[in-house]
């Protein structure tokens, strides 16, 4: 074999290793992430299902004692007097069934287990229904406030029983039970994601066993659809039991994840399983090693050729292999710089995307590191310039195994990012590798409202609490608004849940527009939102609140002829704590409506 030849067969294994090598990294990566987004997935999946039942128990909770306070409420139920609790309790029933169709019980209970009205079935009361209902027998046994999932004569519904105490004395409980539907929509609107609802076997009676036949273990399908079965057989054809996984059928990837419905002793009495098309970062890898093998093939006979023509231009080629190897790194989606001496000598074509700059000497003309992109915030949380005396790069390196987040701003708008670094040591000369992986989308799923995109009920409880914290600290003043739109059923019943959402949207748009940045507003739940307003008096939040209300009553939300909203305005007292901040602002936007809507209360 002449010397030519060997060379040429070594320049040939070079170019299939190197290619190799950034291809096997780039699909390991590629699976590491697809890993990580599985499992982000199922912790958003259950991140939400928690969210929307704490928003559940916390709104009923609050209507439960808004009804207690009601004149005639206590004296009622001192008295057993089922006709005057159904007269006095109707309206607000009729405004919760209007606020949301899928409440179909509400119910009062005497503290000996009898009912004394079912607002539901006004017609049955009297029966000794704690006899039958676990759930009930406890809140009569420790007069505390129970939640959970049970089966009842009007199936499986979601329970909130809070129980009514006067002056010290236990004078039953009141009850409200939302359909399992409810969940099950309401994720599929939050998640995008194809739901089936599975019951426990031990919850159904003898007809409904053998009406609900098929099933996985325990648990028996409500329905299912012929497209969904192989999906579901796939999904238990080598493990059975209800566990997140990722499967594949019919050339498609499916995560599946299940969300338990448990009662009120903890137990598992039925289950959602959540099941979402990942198919996009399978398909990507595909055709990233497709792609590959071709552009190896490329370079490998280009390079034969070029030893065909002059052995002398090797080095010439050598330059060239190196901008095949670019092109390879410039495809990826994910930002990847190297570094060396906190200085960056490389960045794919992503990195000069994202921060609009044409080459490195721009960069560093106006920045001295990409550092200097870094928001400010909790260092234990988001990675800083400097963290416990370390500059980034080298805190990124030393504690590797951690998982690094970082938030950058380009033009006023924020991403997050996690940061990944790899450690290249050639010559005595050390280098990193570093790729930021854009997880912003991810992040705003769990914080963010998915309709209107404003912060979510989870969200703003988190923000709550840490003005909370501020106001008690410095002595601050602070607000809070609730708004509710008025009439909103009859919106989705005469135009339709698209343009509901289109007038949800459009609002949430307004609100935001209409305050401060240091103000945060937020989806509270359905049609209603809250404003939180730091270091505002009373008179000032109840002024913005009147500025927002004829704000919306004047604006075009066609088709709808005219909107308006009803408002709610207290002002944070010294000690208090946010469920009792919410409670008030709740009555005092309940006050608004049963004046006649369309006005401020505070």
């Amino acid at each position: 074999m002449n010397y030519k030849l060997r060379v040429q067969l070594i320049i040939a294994l070079i170019v299939i290793a190197v290619s190799s090598v950034f291809t096997f990294f780039y699909i390991a990566n590629e699976e590491r992430f697809s890993s990580e987004r599985s499992e982000r997935a199922s912790e958003n999946v259950k991140m939400a299902f928690d969210t929307i039942v704490k928003d559940v128990e916390h709104f009923y909770v609050f209507r439960a004692y808004a009804n207690m306070r009601s004149n005639g409420i206590i004296d009622a139920m001192k008295e057993k007097d089922s006709q005057a609790l159904y007269r006095l309790t109707l309206p607000r029933y009729k405004t919760l069934r209007e606020e949301n169709p899928y409440l179909i019980i509400m119910q009062f209970h005497a503290a000996d287990g009898h009912s004394l009205i079912r607002m539901h079935r006004k017609e049955e009361y009297g029966d000794n229904i704690a006899l039958k209902r676990p759930m009930l027998r406890s809140v009569h046994r420790t007069h505390r406030m129970i939640s959970g999932f049970e089966w009842g004569v009007q199936g499986l519904a979601f329970r909130v029983i809070v129980p009514v105490i006067d002056r010290g004395v236990y004078l039953g409980a009141v009850e409200f039970g939302i359909d399992t539907k409810y969940f099950v929509d309401k994720i599929k609107k939050v998640t995008g994601s194809d739901n089936l609802l599975l019951l426990h076997e031990n919850m159904l009676a003898a007809a409904d066993k053998s009406r609900y036949k098929a099933g996985i273990g325990a648990y028996r399908f409500t329905s299912i659809s012929e497209e969904q079965w192989p999906i579901i057989y796939a999904y238990i054809a080598h493990d059975p039991s209800l566990a997140p996984k990722n499967i594949r059928y019919s050339r498609k990837n499916y995560e599946i994840n299940p969300i338990f419905l448990k009662n009120g002793e903890n137990q598992n009495i039925g289950v959602i399983l959540c099941i979402e098309d990942v198919t996009g970062g399978y398909q990507n890898t595909i055709e990233t090693l497709t792609e590959a093998i071709v552009l190896t093939l490329a370079l490998v006979g280009l390079f034969w050729g070029l030893f065909e023509y002059a052995f002398g231009m090797l080095i010439g080629k050598v330059n060239l292999q190196e901008r095949y190897i670019k092109t390879i790194l410039d495809s990826q989606k994910n930002i990847v710089v190297v570094i060396e001496k906190n200085k960056i000598i490389y960045a794919n074509q992503s990195f000069f995307d994202y921060f609009n700059y044409s080459n490195l000497k721009s960069f560093y003309a106006e920045h001295e590191s990409v550092s200097d992109y870094f928001e400010k915030g909790n260092s234990g949380e988001y990675l800083q310039p400097l963290n416990e005396g370390l500059t980034w790069i080298e805190y990124l390196t030393y504690y590797h195994i951690k998982e690094h987040k970082v938030k950058m701003a380009v033009n006023g708008e924020i991403s997050t990012f996690t940061v990944h670094a790899q450690t290249m040591i050639y010559k005595k000369q050390t280098r990193y590798v570093v790729v930021f992986t854009d997880i912003t989308m991810l992040n705003e799923l769990a914080t963010n409202d998915i309709l209107t995109h404003v912060a979510n009920r989870f969200q703003f409880d988190k923000v709550l609490e840490h003005s909370i914290s501020l106001s008690e600290r410095y002595k601050r003043s602070m607000s809070i608004i609730l708004i509710d739109i008025d009439h909103f059923k009859e919106v989705n019943d005469s135009y339709g849940h698209l343009v509901g959402d289109e007038i949800l949207k459009k609002l949430a748009l307004l609100l935001k527009g209409g305050i401060r940045k240091s103000d945060s507003v937020a989806r509270w739940g359905g049609e209603e939102f809250t404003i939180l307003l730091p270091d505002n008096e009373l008179s000032s939040a109840s002024n913005l609140a009147e500025t927002l209300r004829k704000k919306i009553e004047e604006s075009d939300f066609s088709p709808v002829e005219r909107l308006t909203c009803s408002f709610g305005v207290v002002q944070w007292r010294k000690g208090e704590d946010g469920d009792s901040l919410m409670r008030r602002v709740d009555e005092k936007l309940y006050e608004a409506k049963e004046a006649g809507r369309n006005r401020v209360v505070s």
